[in-house]
Order: C-alpha cells, then sequence, then structure tokens
C-alpha cells in the first residue's frame, strides 16, 4: 500500500483560516512513493473552500474604459496593488472563485496536472517548476448590444459552461488548474522551465519552435496557450473592473535605454557609464552587454549581446560626479570597451518574488517594471507568443485559430482540428489598431471593433499587417520594453511568420495545452 503524508494545514498560506475548521480528510494527502499529492484530495480540498458565488463584470462596448462589477461583484472594492515592502490591499483574498496557491509540479502526457508541494509544507521551492494553482471555475459569458457580460464562480451555476481547457482530451475534469507563475527560462540542458531568478529564454522562442521545444507531440507540456491567456484577463476584469490594463500595471513597456562605457575595464563584473544614463537603470531589472562590432545598435545582433545576456543588475556606485558604475550578477568577470554597447533587456523571472498580492516592484505606473497579478508574473519586457493559437491572413480578411489540443501542433500552420475564434481585429490596412471590447471565443479572449486608441476602448494595441497579405502569423503577446501604450494584457503583435523569433519574443510553459476544446 502507497504510504501518504497530510501536509500540514497551518502552514499552506492563505488557507489557515478556511482550514481550521476542518478535519484532516480535507487536507491535500502526499504520497510518498510516487512523490506527488494526490489529485483526489487536492480537487476535495479546494470543494471545500466553495463560496459558491457567482461574480459579474459588465464591459461597455463603446469607447468607456470603466466597467461595472455584478452579482457578488458588486460592492468590493477594487484592490490597491502593492509593491516590495508595502503589501497589496486585496479584498478578493480569500473569495472562492480568486483562491489561488503556489505550488510545484507539471503535467503527464496525457495532459492530467500533478503536484509535488505546496507553498508552506516544507518541499516548496521556487527554483523548482513553479506554477499557480485555481480551483476549475465556471463562466457564462452573454453579449447585448451595449455589453459583454462576465460571469465566473466556484461552482456550477445553471447556464454555465466550465473555463478554457478544463476538460482533457478524453473528456474528464481536470481537478484544478494550473498557470505558469513564471515567464519560459530554460536549465543547462536545455529543459524548459518555470522557476525564480532565470534569464528569460528569448531569441528562439516562436509558434514553430515551440512544438520542438515543448516536444508537445509527445508531452502534456506547450509554449502558453489561450487559457493561460484567459485566466489573467478575467481575474483583471472582475477585479479591477476597467478594460484598460494599464491603467493598473503599465508593465516594462518604456525602459528602453542603451549606452556605452565611459571607461575601459578588464577582469570585472562591473561597467562604469555616464550619471545620466546609470540614473535610467533600475536595481534588480536586466541587462546585455555586447562588443558591439557591427554597425547596428539593435538588440537582435549576437554583438551587442556577446559578453552577457540578461544578466541582474545587483548595485549602482558613484565612481566620480559624471560616472556611476552598474554591478551585474554575473558567474564570470568580463572585459569592456568604450566601444561597447550596454542595454537593457526583459527582466529576469522572479522580480515580484517579494510583492505581497498583486503589484510591481517599486511602482506600478513608472512604464519600466514588470508585474504580478493572482499570483502570475507579467510584462517583463517582451512579447509572450502563444503556442496553440495563429493568424491567417486569406488574402481578403483574416481568421484566428485556436487549436485545442497541442499535441497535433505542427509548424507552419494550424491542425484541422483547430477551431476558428473569428477575425483578428482592425481595418483592412497594416498598422497598429484599438479594439472597443474583449469577447471569448474557443477559450481565447482578443479584442473586437475598431476605432478605439490608448485612452478609450481596450486602450492596448494590435498590430495586423493588410488583408490582402497571404499566410500564417503567430500570436505576440503583452508588448516589449519599449513600445508604451501598443502593449497590455490585450495587446497582439500579428505581423511576424509563424517561426519568427527576436530578442524580445518569449513565452511561458503551459499545463493547460492539452484539452477537449469544449466550453461543455
Amino acid at each position: 500500500m502507497a504510504k501518504t503524508h497530510i501536509a500540514d494545514h497551518e502552514t499552506l498560506e492563505r488557507v489557515a483560516i478556511a482550514l481550521e475548521s476542518m478535519g484532516a480528510s480535507t487536507v491535500p494527502i502526499f504520497n510518498e512513493e510516487i512523490g506527488r499529492y494526490t489529485n483526489a484530495s487536492i480537487a476535495a480540498w479546494l470543494a471545500k473552500m466553495r463560496d459558491g458565488k457567482n461574480y459579474g463584470v459588465s464591459i461597455p462596448k463603446g469607447s468607456s474604459t470603466a466597467c461595472t462589477k455584478t452579482g457578488a461583484n458588486a460592492g468590493i472594492a477594487n484592490p490597491k496593488p502593492g509593491v516590495i515592502g508595502r503589501a497589496a490591499v486585496d479584498p478578493y483574498v480569500g473569495h472562492g472563485a480568486f483562491l489561488f496557491f503556489e505550488v510545484n509540479g507539471g503535467v503527464d502526457a496525457d495532459g492530467m496536472p500533478y503536484v509535488t508541494a505546496i507553498d508552506g509544507d516544507g518541499r516548496f521551492s521556487r527554483k523548482d517548476d513553479t506554477w499557480i494553482l485555481t480551483p476549475v471555475l465556471y463562466t457564462l459569458e452573454t453579449e447585448t448590444d451595449d455589453a459583454v457580460n462576465l460571469t465566473v464562480s466556484d461552482t456550477r451555476q445553471p447556464g454555465m459552461s466550465r473555463q478554457p481547457a478544463a476538460l482533457l482530451p478524453n473528456g474528464a475534469q481536470r481537478p484544478y488548474m494550473l498557470y505558469a507563475k513564471y515567464a519560459l527560462s530554460v536549465d543547462a540542458d536545455g529543459k524548459p522551465r518555470s522557476v525564480s531568478g532565470a534569464p528569460v529564454k528569448t531569441r528562439s522562442v516562436s509558434h514553430d519552435g515551440g512544438v520542438s521545444l515543448m516536444k508537445t507531440a509527445t508531452t502534456g507540456d506547450a509554449l502558453k496557450v489561450a487559457a493561460d491567456d484567459w485566466y489573467v484577463k478575467a481575474m483583471f476584469l472582475l477585479k479591477y473592473a476597467t478594460k484598460n490594463s494599464q491603467s493598473i500595471f503599465t508593465g516594462c513597456t518604456a525602459y528602453d535605454v542603451t549606452t556605452a562605457p565611459t571607461v575601459a575595464e578588464s577582469n570585472t563584473t562591473r561597467v562604469v557609464i555616464a550619471k545620466d544614463k546609470a540614473d535610467q537603470i533600475i536595481v534588480g531589472s536586466a541587462m546585455m552587454l555586447g562588443t558591439h562590432t557591427g554597425d547596428s545598435t539593435d538588440r537582435g545582433y549576437s554583438y551587442n549581446c556577446d559578453i552577457f545576456d540578461g544578466a541582474k543588475v545587483i548595485r549602482k556606485v558613484a565612481v566620480d560626479v559624471s560616472n556611476v558604475a552598474i554591478y551585474f550578477d554575473v558567474a564570470t568577470p568580463f572585459n569592456t570597451a568604450t566601444t561597447y554597447q550596454l542595454a537593457t533587456a526583459p527582466w529576469n523571472t522572479g522580480a515580484c518574488d517579494m510583492i505581497e498580492g498583486d503589484g510591481s516592484p517599486t511602482s506600478c505606473a513608472d512604464s519600466k517594471q514588470p508585474f504580478v497579478i493572482q499570483g502570475v508574473e507579467l510584462g517583463l519586457g517582451m512579447y509572450e507568443v502563444l503556442g496553440n493559437v495563429l493568424i491567417q491572413y486569406t488574402g481578403s480578411g483574416t481568421v484566428v485559430w485556436v487549436n485545442p489540443d497541442t499535441k497535433n501542433e505542427k509548424s507552419g500552420s494550424m491542425p484541422d482540428s483547430a477551431l476558428n475564434a473569428g477575425a483578428f481585429p482592425g481595418p483592412a490596412g497594416e498598422g497598429w489598431n484599438y479594439g472597443l471590447y474583449p469577447k471569448t471565443f474557443h477559450g481565447l479572449m482578443m479584442q473586437h471593433g475598431t476605432g478605439a486608441s490608448t485612452s478609450i476602448g481596450i486602450c492596448d494595441g494590435n498590430y495586423k499587417v493588410a488583408d490582402t497579405t497571404v499566410g500564417w502569423r503567430e500570436w505576440l503577446s503583452l508588448g516589449l520594453l519599449g513600445y508604451r501604450g501598443r502593449a497590455g494584457l490585450w495587446c497582439v503583435s500579428g505581423s511576424g511568420g509563424p517561426g519568427g523569433t527576436w530578442w524580445y519574443f518569449g513565452s511561458r510553459r503551459s499545463a493547460n495545452g492539452r484539452s477537449r476544446g469544449e466550453a461543455a
């Protein structure tokens, strides 16, 4: 008989109060022989914490950014995001549909998630693959001439469907949902992971590259999928009641600093630069340094990152009135020359680890820093590729395709099993445009309508090529470190081919790639 261990409920964060009156049978049970918690015990544990309430938000289709909280959500104040040293004020903590927990775990080849540790149980470490665990949610999205109305509950109510990706390919419901806490990085062997304190993987990440990197044909692993994207957007709308995501969290969207060393040094771990440039650099952020032997300053060229790429800034020290030394967390000392190039890079993972609740390291509004919402760290200064979504340009319009089961993913196009989620929003010509409201089709919540801007409607830009184009384009979400208003939770660049890569293309792992694709 398998040995089991019942986790000490008093150490499980945010649930001590909820568990005080419950017996040992309601606590997750750890199976020592397989090194995992039993999924049945986690599901039972989550079920005991349900509140059965319907939390809603009415999202206007017009130019207004303000939404209206409805149902059990009405009257709950918007959270006040925090920073390191000042915890967020979040009235949603403890509410059933908003419960989440940090765990270690992963996903099996059939799509079934598993948990090996829960924050507070003595086994948990953010240096191991880290996920946000939530209950399976049930949703109802209705539409009128004036609004899209979204309702979410932890208990199925009449008319409700399971949330995106809740059903496994065999039709069984997941016992819980897992979302990668951190952006994609890789270990020394190139294995994808979701861990704290790592440079993000960019430069070789694309829809097509994700098929081989994540081994989607033989594993349950995938690049970020539409269901992962949906969770963050739904939680944001319900909690903050606005279509303008950057009014709450700007993310790293205006942190484009490039400079040259002012002093040449040997065998060092620092770069001396002009004070006015150093004043723009944030301790804790990441940078790249290159010998800059070519003509271009573009970070995509290897000569602009051939000394280090994504090294963390650990401190700044004044050298004299005009110069400041930037020190980096690197394993090997390096040389510098005044012809080299130093530039900001996407942040390392874990920048938000010290924040209690939603928020950013020191400012949610300076456009230089990532943010965390519902435990998920986002906005590190790079696009995040969706691994199960592509845009097809047909020569006379567009179609957005969502593939419910990433086992079927292929390079260059979509499998026959992919689902039509509608047209990519925007006018017929090429360029940036802004939708008016979000709506969900086949698990993908995307912009709809046209004619908005950075201050009305959704406020996050879409980039599309002309409808007369023929071919496939990948779905690049969130935005990069120099695009300001052309970024945000609903931002999508739809101009690059499915195999396109660059220094600001990243993603994250997904445990939800294998699904039946039905909102049943």
